[in-house]
This record gives C-alpha cells, structure tokens and sequence, in this order.
C-alpha cells in the first residue's frame, strides 16, 4: 500500500516508498519519529509513543497529531501484518528551501510499515559493550525527546561499525557518567543485605527517556524494589552485579561484559523482569 491521505490538518502517507525533496524532516531533520513493536497485530505501548511524541511537539512547536488519528492509520499501515516494526515520522512539512517556513504549512505525517519480524532464534550468545570515543554535546532542549536530528548517533554507529564486531553495542558517556548506549537505555543492578538495587543513568542533556525504561522504572516501584535515577561513574561499575539495557523493539538484553568490567545473570533477577524479556 502506498497511500496518500489529506485531513485538514495533516498530510498523511501510509507506506510510501518516497518523500518530496524539499520536506524540511529530509532537509533539516525538522521533525519527530517514533519506532513502534507490532505484536499480534497490537502496537505495543501505542499511548506511551504517542504521549512522548506530543511531547516533542511541544518542544519543537508542532501540530499534535490526535492519538485517535495514529491509532486509525497504524491499522492501515500494518496491513495483515501480525509482527512487524512501524516507524511513525512527524515533519513540519514540505515547504521552499530556507530555514523560514509559512505559517500555514501542513505537517507531513508518514506511517511506514519498516518489516516483519520473523520468530526470534534464542542463542547463547554474549553481549559486550564497549564505551564511545564520541563525546556528546549539552542540549536541554532537545533531550528526551525523538527528534529527527540523529548526527550523534550516526557518529557512534559510525565507530561501532569501524570496530569490526569488538563490541556489540557502546555505551555513551558524557563528564565520564554513563548515559545510555547506542538506541538503549541501561540498567545496573546491585545486591545490598539480598536485596536488589537498580540504578539507571539520569537523563539531561542527552539521551531519550525510553517508554520500556520508565514502564521498568514504574514496575518496580509498583513491586516495592529500591530504584535510584543517578549519575553513574564509567570507572564505578565494579560494584554492580548485574547490567541489562532495554529499548521497544527488543525489550531487554542483558549484558555480559563492559568494558573491563563482568557481570553476572543470576535467575532470580530474570525472574522479576521476565515480563520485559522478549
């Protein structure tokens, strides 16, 4: 399907293969995008996507598009599809070249249905991180949110791809506290008089307050296990036991090793957040 809709507030593409050339998503990265997981033909944590993505409106002074109108053509995009991936892509619009636009342009909002995902194959096989070279800019603004401006993360794919399969994933840091890794957000676990203690990374001035990161966060308050959101030092992992990073699309992934330092994954914690495992 390849699809274009018109409502009085947004130009709506289901599927399309192509994007008009001066659409400031493609020339500015102006503009906000959400991943979402398809299972059984429900859009996982469709209102938490959406609600961070009224968010970043907010902060980049876009139409909102309605959570009725996305639920509507996330349907459409998906098709018979039963377990794929979709990206939603919010743009202020196409418009003429420049960094000024009309006051009355239309947003672009794309449903694109990204592929299948085929039944997942359990492997044996370690995970380790390693840390980026790349250090990240302070941006208050624009942290949190999906903005479409990804020059950070391409740059440390970048080093991640030159390493030649060193690393799995690498981890960002910023004043030498551990941040999130390349499209994950992390967790480090510790065991103070038997019981766990997670800690995971503040998010300021860069990186995205994952949807799996705070539906963790409310989980185990929810089961009374301590949490603490913290500024974790790169050089003080060796008291963590435990580490896991977490995203929507492959839920939680359990760490062997970063760095120099080794850890651990013991049952029982698999047990408490088997829910988030997929």
């Amino acid at each position: 399907m390849n699809v274009r809709m018109i409502d009085s507030n947004f130009n709506i593409f289901i599927n399309k293969k192509t994007i008009p050339i001066n659409d400031r998503a493609f020339n500015y990265g102006d503009g906000l995008f959400e991943t979402l997981l398809i299972k059984d033909g429900n859009a996982i944590y469709l209102k938490e996507h959406v609600n961070r993505l009224h968010r970043g409106c907010e902060t980049l002074l876009l139409k909102k598009p309605s959570f009725s109108l996305i639920r509507e053509h996330v349907k459409r995009a998906i098709g018979n599809s039963k377990n794929c991936i979709l990206k939603i892509v919010l743009s202020r619009g196409a418009d003429k070249f420049g960094y000024q636009f009309s006051k009355k342009l239309i947003p672009n909002l794309y449903f694109i249905k990204v592929h299948d995902i085929k039944e997942k194959i359990v492997t044996e096989k370690k995970v380790n991180v390693g840390f980026s070279k790349y250090k990240p800019a302070n941006n208050n603004t624009l942290s949190k949110i999906k903005h479409l401006n990804r020059l950070d993360q391409c740059l440390i794919a970048s080093e991640l791809g030159a390493l030649e399969n060193q690393y799995d994933d690498l981890a960002v840091t910023h004043d030498k506290n551990i941040i999130e890794t390349l499209s994950s957000n992390l967790f480090f676990v510790k065991k103070i008089k038997n019981n766990y203690v997670f800690d995971t990374p503040i998010i300021s001035s860069f990186g995205v307050n994952g949807i799996i990161r705070q539906k963790i966060l409310e989980f185990l308050q929810k089961k009374k296990i301590k949490s603490n959101i913290i500024n974790i030092k790169k050089n003080n992992l060796q008291k963590y036991s435990a580490c896991f990073k977490v995203n929507s699309i492959k839920g939680l992934v359990f760490i062997d090793r970063m760095g120099k330092n080794k850890f651990s994954k013991p049952e029982m914690l698999y047990n408490i957040l088997k829910s988030f495992i997929y």
